[in-house]
């Protein structure tokens, strides 16, 4: 092994060494460059075709999983078709410009053990594939097509769910209409999961599956309310922030943490004028989440919500009592907060999918030592010759162990000849902890991999 120091690399010149700058969204983290692919993705992002997707999924009167699946007009299986629908007339426009999505419907056993059902039935779900030209991993988007009133059991009531989870299910259609023509390295599918309300059965089934067929899953992100502004009660209004829940599973630095800090970083290079508040929960209290199955079977999943909830609206009869309108309509969702926060999906998913691998077995090559500075290794990322891979630099990322968010350190090119690479940084490994991420040429960077 060669260490090599930071003052080594910023002698040897642009060759080794790229630029490092502040962080995104923070007054600590990193800024990126910005790929003008993915800014012109982001600003494709439509208030009026979001306030329309969520207009049109009112119009079914309820979502509810026990509601009809055979009348063409109200009931799940409506909204199912209308979501197949839009999504294969997209599908139909990648002909010849990327790999065409693949839209399926997928139907689950439901109600054997009785629960929040009334009988057996199956229940149908869609999957969009937006496949990428690798595909060597998957990065998936989910959102619940199912609406409640209070009843659970209640089918039949006026159950619009325009925000729970219709702009979940917006932010899922303008994923696809605006990836379905933008040709990507790594795969993403939006999941149109069903039965959330009835106990998360419809993600339960899919991460199960996943699970059994190996889905490549780098990451999971399930939106549900993302469209909310005002808090019930406290009149609070917070339009420009947004939650990311991610659990701890491992301690501080697990998977879905990491996955979490990415996105408050992607935000702030894409996004920067809507806020990503990383709150270290699995999720709300007395609430959970379509990401909560993916993880117990040990994927990388966070969930995303409104940073305000209004419980007037939430799980509610449609009705106007004592001055406060009760009900989930669309006159309580915020467009361009939502607008917002599809964009940070957006721009998520398409920096992970042009991203290199994370680099495997970071490790401090020196812990057994008593010494001030810190030696960091990890395995090169390799072609799938097995080759490294020359177009790959790697990032230092360190952080005092009482902070959130990641710093970059230094900036290494990619050294074809030595098959461990390794960087040596003046700083201690008692005082701060430690992660390296691998960088497309482009400048799109992995999920960091923590130094054990």
């Amino acid at each position: 092994m060669k260490p090599r120091s930071l003052f080594i690399l910023l002698l040897l010149g642009p060759a080794l060494v790229t630029a490092c700058h502040e962080p995104a969204n923070s007054s600590k983290a990193t800024k990126q460059p910005i790929d003008p692919v993915i800014a012109e993705a982001v600003a494709k992002v439509s208030p009026d075709s979001v306030q329309t997707w969520i207009e049109e999924l009112v119009g079914f009167h309820t979502r509810h999983t026990l509601s009809s699946q055979k009348n063409p007009e109200k009931g799940i299986g409506a909204a199912v078709q209308y979501i197949v629908a839009r999504c294969e007339a997209w599908a139909q426009r990648a002909e010849g410009v990327r790999p065409k999505p693949v839209v399926e419907v997928i139907s689950f056993t439901a109600g054997e053990n009785g629960g929040r059902y009334d009988r057996v039935l199956q229940v149908p779900e869609v999957m969009v594939t937006i496949p990428g030209k690798k595909a060597e991993r998957e990065i998936l988007l989910s959102a619940h097509i199912d609406t409640r009133v209070a009843d659970v059991m209640d089918s039949k009531a006026f159950a619009p769910g325009a925000n729970d989870d219709g702009s979940g299910l917006a932010c899922l259609l303008e994923v696809v209409r605006i990836l379905s023509e933008i040709p990507l390295e790594q795969t993403v599918k939006c999941l149109f999961v069903a039965a959330e309300e009835q106990g998360l059965d419809g993600s339960r089934y899919l991460a199960a599956r996943a699970k059994a067929e190996a889905w490549p899953i780098l990451a999971m992100i399930n939106n549900d309310m993302i469209g909310n502004a005002v808090a019930s009660g406290t009149g609070l209004k917070e339009d420009h922030k947004v939650r990311v829940f991610s659990e701890s599973l491992h301690g501080e630095d697990s998977d879905p943490r990491q996955l979490a800090r990415y996105i408050k970083e992607t935000a702030g290079r894409y996004v920067p004028d809507q806020e990503v508040k990383l709150i270290y929960r699995n999720d709300r209290y007395r609430r959970s989440g379509d990401h909560t199955p993916f993880l117990r079977e040990g994927f990388t999943a966070v969930r995303m919500s409104e940073y305000c909830e209004n419980y007037d609206r939430t799980h509610q009869d449609v009705r106007s009592e004592g001055g406060i309108d009760y009900g989930d309509l669309l006159s309580g969702v915020d467009i361009p907060s939502l607008s917002r926060n599809i964009r940070i999906n957006l721009a998520t998913v398409m920096n992970l999918a042009q991203a290199p691998g994370r680099p495997e077995n970071a490790r401090i090559a020196n812990a057994g030592e008593l010494a001030n500075d810190t030696v960091l290794a990890w395995d090169p990322i390799r072609l799938a010759d097995g080759q490294i891979d020359s177009s790959v630099s790697y990032e230092i990322l360190f952080r005092e162990t009482d902070q959130p968010e990641w710093q970059i350190l230094g900036c290494i090119a990619s050294d074809t000849s030595q098959s461990e690479p390794s960087y040596q940084c003046p700083l201690s490994k008692d005082n701060y902890f430690f992660a390296v991420r691998s960088v497309s040429a482009a400048g799109h960077p992995s999920l960091p991999a923590v130094a054990r």
